[in-house]
Formats: C-alpha cells, sequence, structure tokens
C-alpha cells in the first residue's frame, strides 16, 4: 500500500454538484483540500443533469416581480411531496438556494430564455422560481469550471482523477482518511474531515436490489453513481433511509433487455405531450386516465402496477400523427418494431397480443371499449378528455415500458451540520456528506419538486466549504 502523508484539511470524494462547491469555498478560506474523483473529468451527474434549479428571493424573481420566500418555497415543496421531504434538511437547502443562484450568476451563469417558470416537466410551483441554462446540467458545470480549475492550477485543491475511495479508515472513533485504489494500486490519505459527495447508487444492480428490489431497475444515469460513499459510510455504521420513498419516472426502457444500466425515455411527459395511445398493464387492460395533466399521477399510476410494467398501444394513423413518443429520429424509431424485444408490430390484434405476451381477448376488449368512448366523446372508466382517433387502422403497434430511474431514492442520514449520523442518532466525527449521497429522496420525498435535486446539492456542497467545515 502507498501512503500519501499530507495532513488534509479536507478530503472530498467526488467532483460533481456537491463536490466542487465544497473544494471551491474550502479552498479560497485557505484548506488544504483534496479531492478524489472515480472518472477521468469532473462534473459528476451534471453530465446527465437537466440542469433544473429552483430558489426564492433572487434577483431575478425581483426585477420580474414576483414576489417569493423561502418559506413559500418550502411550503411548495411540501405541498408536491405530500410533506415528505426532510424538514431539517430540506429548510437548509430551501433558505440557502437563493444565495446559491446568486453566485452562479456571479460565475457568469446565464438563464435560458423563459427561466424562471412555476413549472416544465414535474408538478408546477404555485410562483415562477424554475430555473436552467442553455444547455442542461453543463450550463451549471461551464460556470463552476474557471475558478474551480483556478484553484486546481494554483494548488489550492489537489484533483485526483480516475481515483476511487475503497474505505473510511477510522481510528479512536473518528474518521482520519481512506483508502483508495488509484493506477491500480491502493494508496492512503489521511485528513482532518472527509466529505462524502459520492452521488447516488443506480448505476449499482447489486445495492439496488438490496434497497429496492420490488422495483426492476432502468437506469439512465451516471455509470459512476455506485454507491461507493454509501457503503463506505455504512460500513462504520451510518444510518441509511430513504428506499421507501422511491418514485419512478414515467416511463422507459431499457435499450439492452438484460442491462438494467441502459435506459432510455419514451416522451410521455403529460406537460410536454398528450396521448394519442392507450396505456394498458401486463394484464391488457387500460389502467390509468393517460391524458391526466399531472405527472405525480402518471408516475403513481405505473408505481403501483406489478414490476412497474405497461404498454404504449397504438394503431397507424396514431403512430404517423400524433407527435413523436420517443426522442430518437423517426427512422431510428420505427426501425425498433420487430427488431428490438420491446417493441411489436402486428397486422391484427390477436397477434400484437401473441406478441406482447397477453391475453388477446383482455387487449381487444380494450381496445374496443376506447373506440367506444371516442365514438360517444366520453371516457366512462377513467374520464380521459383528449381522444382524438380510434384505434382501428393496422398494422397495429404497442411498446413495453416501465419506471425509470434517473437516481438512488435511499443514502445517508445527516444532520443540520450534514455530519453523517449512526442508527443510535450520534455523530460519526469528522465525516460529512452532501448530495444524492443523501439520497435523492431526503430532498425531494415521494415526488418530485422541480430543481430539488441539484440545487440542494449545489448549495449544501457550498455550506460545506463556506462555513460548516472547521479544521
Amino acid at each position: 500500500m502507498s501512503s500519501k502523508n499530507k495532513n488534509w484539511d479536507v478530503i472530498i470524494i467526488g467532483a460533481g454538484s456537491s463536490g466542487i462547491p465544497a473544494a471551491i469555498f474550502a479552498a479560497q478560506r485557505g484548506a488544504k483540500v483534496l479531492q478524489v474523483e472515480a472518472d477521468n473529468r469532473i462534473g459528476g451527474t451534471l453530465h446527465w443533469s437537466s440542469g433544473q434549479m429552483a430558489a426564492a428571493g433572487t434577483s431575478v424573481q425581483a426585477k420580474l416581480g414576483i414576489e417569493d420566500s423561502p418559506q413559500a418555497h418550502y411550503d411548495d415543496v411540501q405541498r408536491i411531496t405530500d410533506n415528505t421531504m426532510d424538514p431539517v434538511l430540506g429548510k437548509l437547502a430551501i433558505d440557502n438556494a437563493a444565495d446559491t443562484i446568486e453566485w452562479l450568476f456571479e460565475l457568469g451563469f446565464e438563464l435560458a430564455p423563459g427561466s424562471p417558470e412555476a413549472g416544465v416537466v414535474h408538478e408546477p410551483y404555485t410562483v415562477r422560481r424554475y430555473y436552467w441554462g442553455n444547455n442542461e446540467g453543463i450550463s451549471v458545470l461551464d460556470a463552476l469550471r474557471p475558478t474551480y480549475e483556478k484553484l486546481v492550477s494554483d494548488n489550492k485543491i489537489s484533483l485526483q482523477m480516475s481515483t476511487k475511495m475503497n474505505s473510511l479508515i477510522v481510528e479512536n472513533d473518528e474518521v482520519v482518511g481512506i483508502h483508495a485504489t488509484q493506477d491500480g494500486l491502493t494508496v492512503e490519505y489521511r485528513g482532518k474531515n472527509v466529505v462524502l459527495t459520492s452521488g447516488g447508487y443506480a448505476a449499482n444492480n447489486d445495492l439496488w436490489q438490496e434497497f429496492n428490489p420490488e422495483q426492476p431497475l432502468c437506469s439512465f444515469c451516471n455509470p459512476y453513481s455506485r454507491g461507493d460513499g454509501m457503503v463506505a459510510a455504512r460500513e462504520h455504521g451510518a444510518k441509511v433511509d430513504g428506499e421507501d420513498k422511491f418514485l419512478c419516472t414515467f416511463a422507459g426502457w431499457r435499450e439492452d433487455a438484460d442491462d438494467p444500466l441502459s435506459g432510455q425515455f419514451f416522451n410521455l411527459a403529460p406537460n410536454q405531450r398528450r396521448a394519442w395511445e392507450i396505456y394498458v398493464n401486463a394484464s391488457g387492460e387500460r389502467f390509468m386516465r393517460e391524458d391526466h395533466p399531472s405527472i405525480d399521477y402518471h408516475e403513481n399510476s405505473l408505481l403501483n402496477q406489478p414490476n412497474m410494467k405497461m404498454f404504449i398501444v397504438c394503431d397507424s394513423g396514431i403512430l404517423q400523427n400524433a407527435p413523436p413518443i420517443t426522442y430518437l429520429p423517426e427512422d431510428e424509431f420505427k426501425a425498433k418494431f420487430g427488431s428490438h424485444p420491446n417493441f411489436y408490430k402486428a397486422d391484427s390484434i390477436p397477434e400484437l397480443a401473441e406478441q406482447m405476451g397477453i391475453d388477446g381477448a383482455i387487449l381487444q376488449n380494450s381496445i374496443d371499449e376506447f373506440n367506444q368512448s371516442v365514438r360517444n366523446g366520453k371516457d366512462p372508466t377513467f374520464g380521459r378528455e383528449f381522444m382524438l382517433r380510434e384505434i382501428n387502422q393496422g398494422p397495429y403497434y404497442a411498446m413495453g415500458a416501465q419506471g425509470i430511474t434517473v437516481c438512488s431514492p435511499a443514502g445517508i442520514a445527516a444532520d443540520e451540520n450534514l455530519r453523517v449520523l449512526r442508527e443510535d442518532g450520534s455523530v460519526i466525527k469528522n465525516l460529512y456528506a452532501a448530495g444524492e449521497v443523501l439520497g435523492f429522496t431526503r430532498l425531494t420525498g415521494k415526488g418530485f419538486a422541480g430543481g430539488m435535486s441539484l440545487t440542494p446539492a449545489l448549495t449544501l456542497g457550498r455550506l460545506l466549504g463556506q462555513k460548516l467545515l472547521s479544521w
């Protein structure tokens, strides 16, 4: 084992949404900062993120005459998540979110046209506090990068890329460093504080099966989201919870049926696209109102189906005239029918049902009832209102879909100072955490409140570097 004997003030695991702000502010305060990143580039999940942020009381809102407050933001998030957001960390993140946004503005971050909004993909806020840049999560990384890289070049931050943390070093009941793998060798780093900003576990199928065995993994996420920080902390008694608050994203498929990390999205968000098709479950029955305006309704309807599985069913007329169902180029999308195990095409409904592996009579009945609703202009079963066309023009099409995840629900418990907690509520000395390693549901609860993943990650990392860490 190689030893790096320098006694760092702060060792930060991960150089993403939380790790970069933590390193910047700690270095600017004069700390000796070591940052360990498993990838060969900085940014972490920002490379996959849509870049949605949310904050109340910003200068942008003031210029637009929008009255808002952190308390109103907090109340809105709890409304959207049915009071399942962690109240302590939620308040900490929301009370300091506006300062984070203003800091990004100082770094050169530019808002996309139309921002802020009340809602885009997720359930809407009651006021316009939703922000994003022109290039999704990369917009945020581009704002952070110059300041961060200057600190690295000035040797204020020692950045170790392609370095994977393996375990924590604990002596006399205190965290005093880490063991890591670097260039095939095990190395040891010693420090006064260790900060876990290493992301979630949605790219680790074994951990997913441990915490969320009832929800088959179909993941679109950073492949370095392997749960390294969570595993290391749990080895020393850290409390891990939040798995029971999982809510799937509506909806996707595995590009490789055998690879749970090959998730791709269908274009089904109701506030971006109105459904022309019908959705049926694994039995061939409709199970929800396809045109319901709430994405939360869609996500919970799918979550309640066995294995979060459904089929999107349509005919040639709908496929030709409706807005695209996927984000793929049209020729690439249509080529999947007959060549991909989740995409079905047949000249008749019984043949389509056979390919789908469901009862043909049940599927036919579901389609017949929908067609009757279209003719009558009324859906007596689910109250669907948007019904433009019957499903009666062959060939017929179906797409297998399931709940998809971009994040991991469970995570490490921490107190108001972001110190990692044990099962009995005691603090693991010198160990801190921020970002998705806390669990996605810590700040979003059992729901998707816009901007409540990226903004808290940035904010809590900033607070750690700015004032919560001492050395």
